[in-house]
């Protein structure tokens, strides 16, 4: 009888109970780690959005410079 002092064998379910309290918890950390991640990739996708966005306007203004200046260097 030595040693069964808090083995849990004395609560309901024993150790299957702690694993299933366990198993809900693991699957709860990972929905909230999944829905931080989701937040976090959509987050870095509107900033791709931007960035494009902007080498968009950056080679408009290019494109802008490149034609005024094309005829001006000649004679």
């Amino acid at each position: 009888m030595a040693g069964e002092t808090g083995s849990g064998s004395s609560r309901a379910g024993g150790e299957k109970a702690g694993d299933a309290f366990t198993r809900r918890e693991t699957a709860a950390e990972e929905l909230y780690i999944r829905a931080e991640e989701r937040q976090k990739l959509l987050a870095i996708k509107e900033k791709l959005k931007q960035q494009k966005q902007h080498i968009d306007e950056l080679e408009k203004h290019i494109d802008e410079v490149t034609k005024e200046g094309g005829g001006q260097g000649g004679a």
